[in-house]
Order: structure tokens, then C-alpha cells, then sequence
């Protein structure tokens, strides 16, 4: 069998677009997120402005969000994935954009009162998720809430001469180019580790209110590796 060839850390829409039906019957129904929606729900205030970046299919985030009574817009860089959001909440807004260079309305200071970023990170550069964390604490309004489910890069390890394992940075903070399989395809993924996540956060403005780990295992027709999904639930201070 032909070794799969890799996806670059560029976001690459027609991918994206090309699996979101497969997509979502292969991660829309992990326990572990739902579970984490919910605990998200009895942190947000009523009628909450959302911002869903990276928000896929729609299921289970924006969904979920939106038949609470939040206000939420969505944006993806698929199409595609774009319009089943739209099927999936039709009472959000979405719209195709780039994360990496998407700007609110008006000036975008302070315009939300909470941000997700859900599965969305992991082929995003270090510096562009820097760059996002900076975003972030330009978005979100004083003691708003920023939720995040990522991968951190100590539970990614692989053993030793593998060659999926990555690269870690000098400061130890970060590992790249991470080979995982993902939908029949090799990724190739940035991660930080716990403690670089909490060095990005707070460097921000942002604290570490709670995290936790659960790992989801995707059906075996998604042809993907198991994801210890790390979620983060941070306050811009």
C-alpha cells in the first residue's frame, strides 16, 4: 500500500470541503466533547455573542450553542463545511473565512463574550497560533471566556526513531510536525504542550480556569489515530 502522502500545516479548504460528510458522522458524536459543551454552557451567561472559529460541520458546537440561546457566528475556510453548518443551526450565522485573517465587524476589540477554538488548531503553525492567541485577547471582552480543545504534544509521543514523533522546540514548549493518520491521510500537526499552553494563554492576558483530557476514539472507517483531546477553558483576566 502506498504510504499516504502529507498534508502541510496550510489549511487546505478543498480537503476540508472534500470530507465533510464523513466528517461529521466520524467526530460529531464524541462523548467526550458533548460533555464538555455542556460544562461550557453553565459557564457562559445568557444570551451570549459567540465566535465559533473553525466551525466545521457545525455539529455538535455551534448546535448545541445556538439551541441554548447564544448568539453564534461560525467561520470555516471549507464551503462546504460552511453549508451543513448552516443545515445544522439555522438560527447562527456563518461565513467562509480564514481564522488566521478573519476581523469582526467594526474594530473587533472586545466584540464577543466567549470564543471557540474545537479541533480546529492542530495545522496551524506555532506562530500562527500565537498569532491567534493575540486574536483572541483582541475579541473577547474583559472577563470573557475562551474554550479550546486541542491536543497537548506529551500525549502524541511516539517511540523512540518513530518518525511521526515531531520536533520539539529549544524552549520545550512546543513540538512540530507531529505525523498523526486523519481521515485515510497523514497530517503532519503542531501541538503545544500543557505548559505551553499555559504560557500562551497567560502571556495573553488569559487564566487557566479548568482542563481536562479525554481521549476519543473515532470509528474505524474514519481511518484516523485515537485523539487524547486536551480541553481548556480560559478567562481573559
Amino acid at each position: 500500500m502506498p504510504t499516504p502522502t502529507p498534508i502541510p500545516y496550510t489549511p487546505d479548504a478543498k480537503f476540508y470541503s472534500s470530507i465533510s460528510t464523513t466528517y461529521e458522522y466520524a467526530f460529531s458524536h464524541d462523548a467526550g466533547l458533548h460533555s464538555f459543551l455542556s460544562l461550557t454552557l453553565s459557564h457562559l451567561p445568557p444570551s451570549s455573542k459567540i465566535l465559533d472559529a473553525g466551525c466545521g460541520t457545525g455539529k455538535p458546537v455551534a448546535s448545541t450553542l445556538s439551541a441554548a440561546g447564544h448568539s453564534v457566528l461560525g467561520i470555516d475556510i471549507s464551503p462546504s463545511m460552511v453549508d451543513r453548518s448552516r443545515e445544522a443551526a439555522p438560527d447562527a450565522q456563518f461565513q467562509v473565512a480564514d481564522m488566521r485573517t478573519f476581523a469582526p465587524e467594526g474594530d473587533g476589540e472586545g466584540n464577543f463574550d466567549a470564543v471557540f477554538n474545537i479541533l480546529s488548531l492542530f495545522i496551524l503553525s506555532r506562530e500562527e497560533m500565537e498569532n491567534m492567541a493575540k486574536k483572541w485577547a483582541s475579541w473577547i471582552k474583559k472577563d470573557g471566556l475562551l474554550f479550546i480543545c486541542t491536543i497537548a504534544a506529551e500525549d502524541l509521543e511516539h517511540p523512540d526513531g518513530d518518525e511521526r514523533q515531531g520536533v520539539t522546540d529549544p524552549d520545550g514548549l512546543c513540538v512540530r510536525d507531529i505525523g498523526v493518520q486523519f481521515m485515510g491521510r497523514t497530517v503532519h500537526v503542531t501541538l503545544f504542550t500543557r505548559e505551553g499552553w499555559r504560557v500562551l494563554l497567560e502571556g495573553n492576558g488569559f487564566e487557566i480556569v479548568e482542563a481536562s483530557t479525554q481521549t476519543f476514539v473515532p470509528p474505524e472507517e474514519a481511518q484516523s489515530d485515537e485523539e487524547p483531546h486536551y480541553f481548556i477553558i480560559a478567562r481573559k483576566t
